[in-house]
């Protein structure tokens, strides 16, 4: 089945419309990062600065791999953040289907359209990467040359572009070379978020966002400090795509994509209020196959305060988890995690292994949001914290 018969089925079963109703709300998993307990503003500590200098210079100016297979393989090095890497790759892989690949891989097929792949920007069979194996660690494409700075600390991960129905035969040699020494990051904005934010900044701002018809949904749970451009910026970096604004766009650009061999996960959602108007920014991250019923997303508002003379933008970050019925006229409707914090997390999680953040820390506000209903009748929980990222 293509992908324009995929979305003319889900147009016609109502799954669009229904993503885009005013109550899909939900979370994802994603371990909470490490805090100073005890404050109502907590610095939170960057998986960057997990591997430090003294546990990279440990490791050797070279290194050489065999990838053999679609599974991830640990190579055992830690990388530091900012370290400079070169990467080169030869060799070839027979996949299941006949087709024969190089580390740069092949353009995708329509089959390839059906298919999940660990990078979905990447072709089919090319040489991809990561650092740490966190879930919202977003890969990079190597191919068969790829310099880079890496952008986050952790243990480097090297695989083949291949989905789990793709058998491979065959084997990439992989060369990884680092510069002498970490490069360490300069840092020019001294000042951590935690000193520059207290619960007094979200004094004013709603704890909830609202339905056209003022019913209360999903709850702000998160900030950032920067400009649109860093925003957006930051939202690329760490794999989250701007939706579709309608339903008709969203037909459009799947058959656009669908024509150019590209998976298709800029669903549209639906239009939320706080202060008074609509969201300025949707986001969302999802695997193509799932994207109708499950994936991340959320909204973003710019208001019109400024920390340290950079805008302050708020948001609601919530993940769909499958469906269930709407209590309020018994028709379908997406089904949340009710463990909203979890999305906070993985947002937070995203956006550091991007290394997109200088520094970011988790504000109780008063009258914090600890247990409520969205408009739909699904309940959530949380602890009240808003997280806060200031962004490079």
């Amino acid at each position: 089945m293509s992908k324009v018969v995929l979305l003319v089925a889900m147009l016609a079963s109502g799954v669009l419309a229904r993503a885009q109703d005013p109550a899909t709300t939900g979370v994802v998993t994603a371990a909470t990062p490490a805090v100073k307990a005890g404050s109502r503003v907590e610095a939170i500590a960057s998986m960057r600065a997990g591997a430090d200098v003294g546990a990279t210079s440990g490791h050797k100016g070279s290194y050489e791999f065999t990838i053999k297979d679609g599974d991830w393989l640990d190579t055992g090095v830690v990388v530091a953040a900012g370290e400079q890497a070169s990467f080169s790759a030869t060799g070839s892989m027979s996949l299941g289907d006949g087709r024969v690949v190089d580390p740069d891989g092949a353009e995708r097929g329509w089959k390839d359209l059906l298919r999940q792949f660990p990078l979905n920007d990447a072709k089919t069979g090319a040489l991809v990467g990561r650092v740490s194996d966190a879930g919202a660690s977003v890969p990079f494409l190597i191919g068969t040359k790829r310099e880079l700075t890496v952008a986050a600390s952790g243990r480097l991960f090297l695989r083949v572009n291949l989905s789990s129905d793709l058998t491979a035969t065959g084997s990439y040699k992989v060369k990884v070379k680092f510069a002498a020494g970490p490069k360490t990051v300069a840092s020019g904005r001294v000042a951590g978020v935690n000193t520059l934010v207290s619960p007094e900044t979200f004094a004013d701002v709603p704890r909830r966002v609202s339905d056209q018809a003022g019913h209360e949904g999903d709850m702000v749970n998160y900030a950032l400090v920067g400009s649109e451009e860093q925003v957006e910026a930051a939202f690329k970096a760490a794999g989250w795509v701007l939706v579709d604004k309608t339903v008709g766009d969203a037909v459009l650009h799947g058959i656009l994509s669908t024509l150019s061999h590209e998976a298709y996960t800029e669903m549209p959602m639906s239009t939320l209020y706080l202060f008074g108007r609509p969201q300025d920014l949707s986001y969302a991250r999802g695997d193509p196959l799932k994207v109708a019923a499950e994936r991340h997303h959320l909204r973003v508002w710019k208001t019109d305060k400024t920390v340290d003379g950079r805008p302050l933008w708020v948001g609601s970050a919530t993940h769909d988890v499958g469906f269930e019925k709407d209590q309020r006229n018994g028709k379908v409707t997406h089904k949340i995690d009710p463990e909203i914090d979890k999305e906070r997390d993985f947002l937070l999680q995203s956006f550091d292994a991007a290394g997109a953040f200088s520094s970011a820390a988790y504000v109780t506000p008063d009258d914090p949001m600890l247990k409520a209903r969205t408009a739909t009748g699904g309940s959530f929980y949380s602890d009240g914290r808003i997280v806060v990222m200031a962004l490079k």
